[in-house]
């Protein structure tokens, strides 16, 4: 039958096989998981990171990551309402409350090695629920 008298369920038929004998396309059994490999966090799948393979530098990076960029966002707020000066003191204030928090969660963890998130610090605290 050529091409020209094909009726339109022959043609996605053709199609369909066209796509399944592909090289490129994504067969049902394939899974498209592309790793990718990063300093801090190894092998990096479309799942996301793997936080509890991190390390201590890891952790190190990750924590001054997240303070500094969410107080980044806030500073020049915060001297304009302050002023230099108390501004300058607020923030040595905070950064000291920031410091010994961590330093804090960290002796925490290495009495707790189980523990890798909120939830299993409740646990410990308050028992399974």
């Amino acid at each position: 039958m050529s091409a020209i008298h094909e009726s339109p369920e022959s043609k996605k038929e053709h199609l369909d096989d066209d796509l399944i004998d592909d090289d490129l396309a994504i067969k049902p059994t394939q899974t498209a998981q592309t790793a990718h490999h990063d300093v801090v966090f190894g092998e990096i799948t479309e799942d996301g990171p793997n936080y509890r393979n991190v390390g201590f530098l890891g952790t190190v990076i990750l924590m001054m990551k997240s303070q500094i960029g969410l107080g980044i966002l806030s500073i020049p707020t915060a001297f304009n309402a302050l002023g230099m000066v108390p501004g300058v003191i607020v923030l040595v204030g905070i950064a000291a409350i920031t410091t010994w928090s961590g330093y804090i969660i960290g002796r925490f963890k290495l009495n707790h090695r189980e523990v890798y998130g909120i939830d299993d610090a409740a646990t410990l605290m308050f028992g399974p629920i």
